[in-house]
């Protein structure tokens, strides 16, 4: 929820004028300008996100969505500094599956927003984070691992992504 409003109070910019691709012909009318460099310049993917976070920033239900995600961003940081008080790093799955074959969830956005369900947390928390691969499943899809640091971790997350890789 809060991306998709984040992507959308973000996005709203690109109208085609000041940023974004223009898409309409110059003497094109304010509206059709909008319409058409949005349409062209962002794909489904992105504007069914866009929709869904104007929805949540919509009048009335900010609060009941919108400040709902902020209070559980708040206490997944709050987890993540408990956790980094005891560890350097935190590691797991980059996805709750392994890939799957391109275009096999592209008419399923609910699939699609799933596999990136481990991924969340860290940028919820605004957590540096590095995904690399972990070898392939029986079918030989590829498994990826993601590693989580503390804020201002970078190197030491680099580093340690260095050595499983080279462990591999």
């Amino acid at each position: 929820m809060l991306a998709s409003a984040e992507a959308s109070s973000n996005l709203a910019r690109f109208d085609g004028i000041r940023y974004g691709r223009r898409a309409a012909r110059p003497d094109a009318a304010l509206e059709e300008v909008y319409v058409s460099s949005r349409t062209g310049g962002l794909g489904p993917e992105v504007r069914r996100r866009i929709l869904l976070g104007t929805f949540a920033l919509s009048a009335g239900y900010q609060e009941a969505y919108y400040g709902r995600a902020l209070a559980a961003r708040r206490a997944v940081a709050a987890d993540f500094d408990a956790a980094f008080a005891e560890v350097d790093l935190v590691a797991g799955p980059t996805s709750p599956t392994t890939a799957w074959p391109l275009g096999e969830r592209i008419d399923d956005p609910v699939r699609m927003y799933l596999s990136d369900a481990f991924t969340i947390p860290a940028s919820l928390a605004g957590l540096p984070a590095i995904s690399i691969p972990a070898g392939r499943d029986p079918s030989g899809l590829p498994r990826g691992l993601q590693l989580v640091g503390p804020s201002r971790s970078e190197a030491a997350l680099l580093r340690a992504a260095r050595l499983v890789e080279g462990a591999s």
